[in-house]
């Protein structure tokens, strides 16, 4: 197995800690030794008031954030990334932004992306209860509308400059993201015992999300990398690549959290 990088990205209101119970049984499975497993963290508090010296960082930054994590401080080489919720959509901006500014060589070393539970077309969940509550001065949460237009537009323009292997898994009793928001428009889905926040726990009777990313990386990294030439540098008729990454900014929609409730890592 190829010496490889393992990076899990987290959600709405919630942190690195959320990926504890899978990173832990990861990095003690035999089979992924080879396998390096790594956690980007950015903040999403709960609250945004005003008149305060910091704000909370927007898609935007923490895309641009990304960006500096995967080329300063993760090793050189072939890249997996494992998102969750938001962690997807954060994820999404990070590569329109590299396609903006012609950085499709830092997008060649991913060579495998893993969504859970993200709200790609949106998430109704607690809608009236947000918006009494004030979260549209929210930057990470006031785009929850669905079936966004502008999300619609972007997929059809990157979806012509990256090519990775994408596989997006709904939970199949999350009452957040339902199946149609989780799996989007991609071609490799499925759904994954669990709601919202269980799907992220391995201990959980009947979950298979873990054996499901180790299936996936196992088939990844146990092969060399396959040639992923631009869309428009293809000739007429030629195979493409498996999979299609088909998304792109504008700040998309959110679920309302990521951690149990009742652990206060929501």
């Amino acid at each position: 197995m190829r010496n490889a990088t393992v990076l899990f990205i987290h959600g709405f209101w919630s942190s690195p800690a959320t990926w504890d119970r899978i990173a832990a049984r990861l990095n003690a499975d035999a089979d992924l030794a080879s396998l390096r497993i790594e956690r980007f963290g950015y903040r999403s508090p709960k609250l945004s008031l005003p008149l305060l010296p910091t704000r909370i960082p927007d898609y935007n930054d923490i895309a641009q954030d990304l960006a500096s994590y995967i080329d300063h401080q993760l090793p050189a080489g072939p890249l997996a990334i494992v998102t969750h919720s938001q962690g997807g959509l954060i994820l999404q901006r990070y590569l329109a932004w590299m396609v903006h500014e012609k950085r499709e060589s830092g997008l060649a070393r991913i060579e495998l992306i893993v969504m859970l539970a993200c709200p790609n077309e949106g998430s109704e969940y607690l809608r009236s209860i947000r918006r009494a509550a004030g979260f549209g001065r929210h930057p990470q949460a006031r785009d929850l509308r669905t079936l966004s237009a502008d999300v619609a537009d972007a997929r059809r323009t990157v979806m012509h400059h990256v090519r990775i292997p994408l596989h997006a898994y709904s939970g199949s009793s999350d009452n957040v993201v339902p199946r149609a928001s989780g799996q989007g428009p991609f071609q490799e889905v499925g759904s994954l015992p669990g709601d919202h926040f269980s799907i992220l726990n391995p201990d959980l009777p009947g979950s298979s999300t873990l054996p499901v990313l180790k299936d996936l990386l196992l088939q990844t990294f146990n092969k060399e990398p396959a040639s992923r030439e631009p869309a428009e540098t293809q000739q007429p008729g030629t195979p493409g690549p498996k999979y299609v990454v088909n998304f792109h900014a504008p700040a998309i929609n959110t679920s309302v959290g990521d951690g149990q409730p009742s652990s206060g890592d929501s």
